[in-house]
């Protein structure tokens, strides 16, 4: 267990996505809410056999931190551990400057905190201090501002300690994004997210909405009447934009029959797409144990031009373990099948990290993957999300959880510089170990731009079905983004159904 005890709370989030970086999975408890737990009484009987304890204390001018490895009693008394951290120490360290300022405080104490985790725990995370979910924005405000690759990657380094190869990354990715993008009008344009919230069953580490959809079949079709009055509206109020980019994701997409993906698309043909205006249109074809014929030549008649074909692994001991009713054979099939329906454009999405893989099984699989040949490849770095069934079974799979995901990245990296493809988007997800990251890897011209889209948050991504959650981009009189604003649908199937006119209101 780890404890963290704090006298402001201003840091709290900060606090705590430092100590998760370097301890993914465990508990963090706010030190004086949790110290029943911790400590039954003041005489010793103690539950907690191993605990830590992140000591912070904020004044105006300076704010000390301390790691307090299983103290033997209660933390009342602060000024006795500002003493202990005066002395110099060990584990303990000053961050100079007004706790008040968080403009120019943040970074400061978040990189005390870092290197304080990292002497403690003698590791080194390759981004540094940098925790929040998309590190190539600040690559790519440098560019606009004329930085070369030397300057942009000094800065990563000297500001938050990230390693160079990392720097480099973002760097490479920003400067492809702004490639990919510098022809649309992003204030004039908008994309389409469509979700389909069904999968044939749920994965182990997912945390997405998503429901078995042999428990809910009869609700598929009602499900659909009302996704299509969405996109209605959603065609009505932007037919003043262009529509650049349509992404329907889940769940899983191919889960619902053919026959219903056939209304489906229908209905967005009739409605919003402009041949001439759309740059792509993609559908997660994801589960392989999902994927026909019937529904490939249905995508093909609508006229779109990506799928993904996600196994996620290529090992089948790893696949029965986090729930996937396919095998590796199954993802081969699926694949030689969209090839043969005409896809020239498929994605596969890998996961790093499994539990019980380690870097000869990530290597089979890429080596299987490299065989198939696909025009894109995602890589994920293994998140342990709340909402996931591997959250809630931590005690089992603890032990089975590679550590080098980093290296497996590299490997990742490596295989898909073989296939002749780049990188062209990049972020990270809460809960990464190792404070990792996810990339987009494709050869040129193949490329997602509705991924970059999302990701650096440069036009309206408007989102229908449940679960889903739009995203407006408000501008101010010169054309700069000021901020992002949300409105999000009700996750249940039911809620989504029922409550329809509430979705409306909200996008209203």
């Amino acid at each position: 267990m780890i404890l963290l005890k704090q006298n402001v709370q201003d840091y709290n989030n900060d606090l705590r996505s430092m100590l998760m970086a370097f301890f993914p999975g465990e508990k963090i408890e706010d030190y004086d809410k949790a110290i029943k737990h911790a400590f039954v009484n003041q005489n010793g009987t103690d539950e907690e056999k191993e605990r830590l304890v992140l000591w912070t204390f904020f004044e105006v001018e300076k704010t000390y931190l301390a790691l307090l490895d299983n103290p033997d009693k209660l933390l009342d008394a602060d000024t006795v551990i500002k003493n202990i951290i005066k002395n110099g120490r060990d584990n303990t360290v000053i961050a100079e400057g007004d706790y008040k300022n968080r403009k120019s405080f943040r970074n400061h104490l978040k990189l005390s905190v870092y290197r304080l985790l990292s002497e403690y725990t003698g590791r080194k995370l390759p981004w540094g201090d940098l925790t929040g979910v998309r590190p190539t924005k600040i690559a790519m405000k440098k560019i606009r501002e004329g930085k070369t690759r030397n300057e942009v990657v000094d800065y990563y380094k000297d500001t938050y300690d990230t390693d160079g190869s990392k720097a480099k990354l973002s760097f490479d990715v920003a400067d492809k994004e702004l490639k990919l993008i510098k022809d649309i009008d992003l204030k004039n344009s908008y994309c389409l997210y469509v979700g389909i919230p069904f999968c044939p069953s749920r994965c182990l580490y997912c945390s997405f909405t998503a429901y078995a959809i042999a428990l809910h079949d009869d609700k598929v079709d009602r499900y659909i009447e009302r996704l299509c009055e969405e996109i209605t509206y959603v065609a009505e109020k932007y037919k003043d934009k262009r529509l650049v980019s349509i992404y329907m994701g889940g769940g899983t997409p191919t889960s619902i029959n053919y026959e219903q993906m056939d209304r489906l698309l229908a209905h967005i043909d009739s409605t919003l797409i402009k041949a001439d205006k759309l740059l792509e249109y993609t559908i997660e074809a994801g589960r392989p144990d999902s994927i026909t014929k019937e529904k490939l030549l249905v995508m093909k008649k609508h006229n779109v031009t990506r799928i993904s074909i996600n196994p996620q692994t290529m090992n089948d001991a790893t696949l029965k373990t986090i729930g996937r009713a396919h095998t590796v054979e199954d993802v081969e099939y699926a694949f030689s099948l969209a090839r043969e329906c005409g896809f020239d454009n498929i994605n596969m999405d890998l996961i790093a990290g499994l539990p019980g893989e380690d870097k000869p099984m990530m290597q089979h699989t890429l080596d299987k993957v490299k065989e198939l040949k696909p025009e894109s490849l995602t890589v994920h770095s293994l998140a342990i999300k709340r909402a996931a069934k591997l959250n809630e079974k931590m005690d089992e799979y603890k032990a089975d959880i590679n550590h080098d995901v980093d290296e497996m990245l590299d490997m990742v990296s490596r295989t898909a510089a073989e296939l002749s493809m780049e990188p062209y988007y990049l972020y990270r997800q809460k809960n990464i170990g190792g404070n990792l990251e996810n990339v987009g890897y494709s050869v040129p011209g193949k490329e997602c731009i509705y991924n970059v889209l999302i990701m650096e948050e440069l036009t309206d991504i408007i989102a229908v079905g449940a679960g889903s959650s739009s995203k407006y981009v408000i501008r101010d009189e010169k054309d700069n983004v000021i901020r992002i604003d949300r409105s999000e649908n009700c996750k249940s199937i039911d809620d989504y159904i029922d409550r329809f006119d509430e979705m409306i209101d909200r996008k209203r």
